[in-house]
Formats: C-alpha cells, structure tokens, sequence
C-alpha cells in the first residue's frame, strides 16, 4: 500500500532526476572551446633578451616554469640575465 510519503518522496526524487538531467544536457549541448596556451620558444627568448641588451653576445638561456633566463655578456663585459615570462614573453624586473 503506497502511502502519501511514498507518492511524496517517489515524485521528488523523480523531479531531482529530470532537474539534473536538465542540467548535463544544457552543458554537453554547448560547444567546447578549448585555447591553448602558447608559449614562446628559447629563440624569441633570445631575440627579447638581445633588444634588452644591444650588441651582447647571448651565452646561456635556460627555463624553469614559466621563465626564462637568458644569461647575456654586455659590450662592455658585464654578465646580464634578463628573465622573461615564458608566457607572455615580458621582460620581468
């Protein structure tokens, strides 16, 4: 004998269900854009760190994370490491 609780709770879960339902199908109907993030190779490294450095010899580029250090030897021999964000290719102070 199904009771007035039983209908109650029958018809609850049943609108949780179609509520959810609802839901998945709203996000998989929308189209998935997916941008990837691009990153600057050493080589546009090398050329922003030449333009911060002008008529120095690039003697060194490594990266850890999202930087790079590119170690530069100025004109007049002192050694520069200009650290650029590999992401966006700025030049960090």
């Amino acid at each position: 004998m199904l009771t007035k609780r039983h209908i109650l709770s029958a018809a609850f879960a049943a609108m949780l269900s179609f509520t959810a339902i609802s839901a998945h199908a709203h996000v998989l109907s929308e189209p998935v854009v997916l941008e990837a993030q691009r990153s600057i190779t050493p080589a546009e490294a090398k050329s922003i760190a030449r333009r911060q450095v002008p008529g120095g010899e690039v003697v060194d580029i490594s990266r850890r994370g999202d930087t790079y250090r590119v170690r530069v030897i100025a004109k007049s021999g002192k050694v520069v490491d200009v650290l650029i964000d590999a992401n966006t290719g700025r030049v960090k102070k």
